[in-house]
């Protein structure tokens, strides 16, 4: 199998992965170990000390594995400067130490949307579970070295489902905003496109779906853009 370390510093999987963002959903992770796809990789990681193990199994250079990895967990970021800057008070410092090494992750803009949609009114174990549900029901199978992963669907696959499929995954009355979500990013709004806009040209583009709000369109625009300026206010955020 193939495998390559990936030096880490100012990193832990672990909080970063267990901080709702969307690789908890779009990801396996159990007893340390991430498992996920990468076009039809099935990929393979976890944290040694300082440093990332990554295996895949299926198609996938060592290049391309690498900058995938890096990429989704942002492990360019220089967090020694970040950590600096942030750091202005008592409260803060706090939070950085109780959850030292956490980073902003990246994803793919239409399965980002499509998460933070089903997370309306809702839990982590429950959005993570509707995940599951659409991917095992309408995403793609892949099978490598004797392993299994489903793919989440794309829009168009989500768009041309009838809406008591979509509500048989537990997404309940987020079914309709869902669909009409998958339609509109299957034509008239231009994922790839808002990566070139600023954040506020990107936000009110994503705010042209029905059910996207101002909460749904930041999210977008900092996992899956990089927007930093974007800063997602929910309930729980005062």
């Amino acid at each position: 199998m193939p495998a390559l370390e990936i030096p880490v510093r100012c990193f832990s999987l672990e909080h970063t992965m267990l901080s709702g963002q969307p690789p908890f959903f779009l990801m396996s992770y159990e007893k340390g170990r991430v498992q996920f796809l990468v076009n039809r990789a099935i990929v393979s990681l976890e944290q040694v000390q300082d440093a990332l193990r990554v295996e895949w199994k299926g198609e996938g250079s060592e290049q391309e594995i690498r900058e995938v990895v890096e990429d989704r967990f942002r492990l360019k970021d220089d967090m020694k400067l970040i950590y600096k800057k942030l750091i202005k008070d008592e409260f803060i410092l706090e939070a950085v130490r109780e959850l030292y090494g956490l980073r902003l992750t990246l994803s793919d803009p239409w399965e980002t949307l499509a998460c933070f949609i089903c997370s309306a009114n809702n839990n982590l174990r429950n959005i993570k579970c509707i995940v599951g549900n659409l991917s095992r029901k309408f995403g793609e199978e892949i099978e490598a070295g004797g392993e299994r992963f489903y793919s989440f669907p794309d829009a168009s696959c989500i768009s041309e489902a009838d809406l008591n499929s979509l509500k048989q995954c537990k997404l309940g009355f987020r079914a309709e905003y869902l669909k009409n979500a998958a339609e509109a990013c299957s034509g008239r709004i231009d994922l790839g496109k808002i990566a070139a806009m600023d954040y506020h040209e990107g936000r009110m583009e994503l705010m042209r779906i029905k059910g996207v709000g101002e909460k749904i369109a930041d999210c977008v625009m900092l996992f899956s853009y990089g927007k930093l300026e974007s800063f997602p206010v929910d309930v729980w955020v005062r």
